[in-house]
Protein backbone atom coordinates (compact mmCIF):
# COMPACT_ATOMS: atom_id res chain seq x y z
CA UNK A 1 0.00 0.00 0.00
CA UNK A 2 1.45 3.63 -0.77
CA UNK A 3 -0.79 6.60 -0.46
CA UNK A 4 -0.16 10.34 -0.58
CA UNK A 5 -2.42 13.65 -0.19
CA UNK A 6 -4.08 15.19 -3.25
CA UNK A 7 -5.95 18.19 -4.24
CA UNK A 8 -8.83 17.35 -5.49
CA UNK A 9 -11.11 19.86 -7.16
CA UNK A 10 -15.08 19.81 -7.13
CA UNK A 11 -17.34 21.60 -8.98
CA UNK A 12 -20.98 21.88 -8.60
CA UNK A 13 -22.93 22.15 -11.88
CA UNK A 14 -26.26 21.78 -13.40
CA UNK A 15 -27.59 18.39 -14.17
CA UNK A 16 -28.12 18.64 -18.04
CA UNK A 17 -26.95 16.71 -21.16
CA UNK A 18 -22.70 18.35 -22.08
CA UNK A 19 -21.89 19.25 -18.32
CA UNK A 20 -19.08 16.35 -17.73
CA UNK A 21 -18.56 16.86 -21.54
CA UNK A 22 -17.76 20.67 -20.82
CA UNK A 23 -15.62 19.41 -17.59
CA UNK A 24 -13.39 16.99 -18.98
CA UNK A 25 -12.95 19.39 -22.07
CA UNK A 26 -11.77 21.97 -20.10
CA UNK A 27 -9.19 19.64 -18.07
CA UNK A 28 -7.99 18.18 -21.55
CA UNK A 29 -6.70 22.03 -22.87
CA UNK A 30 -5.24 22.61 -19.27
CA UNK A 31 -3.26 19.36 -20.79
CA UNK A 32 -3.77 17.68 -17.28
CA UNK A 33 -4.77 13.97 -17.09
CA UNK A 34 -7.72 12.94 -15.00
CA UNK A 35 -6.78 10.82 -12.02
CA UNK A 36 -9.78 9.68 -10.58
CA UNK A 37 -13.47 11.06 -11.35
CA UNK A 38 -16.55 10.44 -9.19
CA UNK A 39 -19.97 12.02 -10.12
CA UNK A 40 -22.96 12.84 -8.00
CA UNK A 41 -25.89 13.85 -9.06
CA UNK A 42 -29.36 15.04 -7.25
CA UNK A 43 -32.57 16.81 -8.48
CA UNK A 44 -31.11 20.46 -8.46
CA UNK A 45 -27.57 19.84 -8.92
CA UNK A 46 -24.68 17.66 -10.38
CA UNK A 47 -21.09 17.14 -8.31
CA UNK A 48 -17.98 16.12 -9.96
CA UNK A 49 -15.14 15.13 -8.14
CA UNK A 50 -11.91 15.35 -10.14
CA UNK A 51 -7.98 14.26 -9.03
CA UNK A 52 -5.80 15.44 -12.01
CA UNK A 53 -2.47 15.35 -12.77
CA UNK A 54 -1.96 19.01 -12.13
CA UNK A 55 -4.57 21.05 -9.99
CA UNK A 56 -3.38 24.54 -10.22
CA UNK A 57 -3.47 24.29 -14.27
CA UNK A 58 -6.69 22.15 -14.26
CA UNK A 59 -8.43 24.97 -11.95
CA UNK A 60 -7.77 27.64 -13.60
CA UNK A 61 -8.89 26.54 -16.85
CA UNK A 62 -11.97 25.30 -15.38
CA UNK A 63 -12.63 28.71 -13.63
CA UNK A 64 -11.93 30.34 -17.21
CA UNK A 65 -14.38 28.28 -18.69
CA UNK A 66 -16.95 29.33 -15.98
CA UNK A 67 -16.79 26.77 -13.24
CA UNK A 68 -17.31 27.11 -9.85
CA UNK A 69 -14.23 24.97 -8.27
CA UNK A 70 -13.61 24.31 -4.51
CA UNK A 71 -10.41 22.15 -3.52
CA UNK A 72 -9.84 19.89 -0.81
CA UNK A 73 -7.23 17.15 0.57
CA UNK A 74 -7.82 14.20 0.24
CA UNK A 75 -5.96 10.84 0.88
CA UNK A 76 -4.88 8.35 -2.57
CA UNK A 77 -4.56 5.02 -1.69
CA UNK A 78 -2.69 2.96 -3.71
CA UNK A 79 -3.81 -0.85 -3.39
CA UNK A 80 -3.90 -4.47 -4.35
CA UNK A 81 -7.46 -5.52 -3.77
CA UNK A 82 -7.74 -8.43 -1.32
CA UNK A 83 -10.82 -9.50 0.85
CA UNK A 84 -11.25 -7.54 4.06
CA UNK A 85 -8.77 -5.24 2.63
CA UNK A 86 -11.08 -1.88 2.81
CA UNK A 87 -12.63 -3.25 6.30
CA UNK A 88 -9.31 -3.01 8.13
CA UNK A 89 -8.30 0.15 6.62
CA UNK A 90 -11.53 1.52 7.68
CA UNK A 91 -11.55 -0.28 10.84
CA UNK A 92 -7.97 1.05 11.36
CA UNK A 93 -9.10 5.08 11.04
CA UNK A 94 -12.44 4.43 13.16
CA UNK A 95 -10.25 3.17 15.77
CA UNK A 96 -8.27 6.08 15.42
CA UNK A 97 -12.00 8.49 15.58
CA UNK A 98 -10.82 9.32 11.98
CA UNK A 99 -14.26 10.09 10.12
CA UNK A 100 -14.86 9.01 6.50
CA UNK A 101 -16.68 11.77 4.78
CA UNK A 102 -16.73 9.99 1.71
CA UNK A 103 -15.20 7.67 -0.51
CA UNK A 104 -14.80 6.35 -4.17
CA UNK A 105 -12.57 3.84 -6.12
CA UNK A 106 -12.80 0.74 -8.69
CA UNK A 107 -10.99 -1.99 -9.14
CA UNK A 108 -11.34 -4.12 -12.62
CA UNK A 109 -10.99 -7.56 -11.16
CA UNK A 110 -9.93 -9.58 -7.33
CA UNK A 111 -6.06 -8.83 -6.81
CA UNK A 112 -6.08 -6.27 -9.39
CA UNK A 113 -4.65 -2.43 -8.38
CA UNK A 114 -7.03 -0.40 -7.22
CA UNK A 115 -6.33 3.86 -6.58
CA UNK A 116 -9.31 4.32 -3.28
CA UNK A 117 -9.82 8.42 -2.72
CA UNK A 118 -10.94 9.77 0.62
CA UNK A 119 -11.97 12.66 2.31
CA UNK A 120 -11.23 12.41 5.86
CA UNK A 121 -12.10 14.58 9.19
CA UNK A 122 -8.31 14.89 9.70
CA UNK A 123 -6.09 14.19 7.09
CA UNK A 124 -2.73 14.36 8.99
CA UNK A 125 -3.91 11.58 11.79
CA UNK A 126 -5.13 9.77 8.61
CA UNK A 127 -1.50 9.36 7.00
CA UNK A 128 -0.13 8.44 10.54
CA UNK A 129 -2.42 5.56 10.93
CA UNK A 130 -1.89 4.39 7.01
CA UNK A 131 2.25 4.52 7.97
CA UNK A 132 1.63 2.29 10.63
CA UNK A 133 -0.76 -0.46 8.65
CA UNK A 134 1.89 0.24 6.31
CA UNK A 135 5.26 -1.02 8.44
CA UNK A 136 2.68 -3.85 9.26
CA UNK A 137 2.77 -5.27 5.78
CA UNK A 138 6.29 -5.04 5.34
Amino acid sequence: MTYSVKRQLTVALENRPGRLAEISEAVTEAGCDIEALCVVDNVEQGVVRLLVDDADRARERLIEEGFYVVEAEVLAINLTDSRGRLAQLTRALANARINIDYAYSTVDHQGGHTLLVMKVSNVRLAEQVLRELSGREA
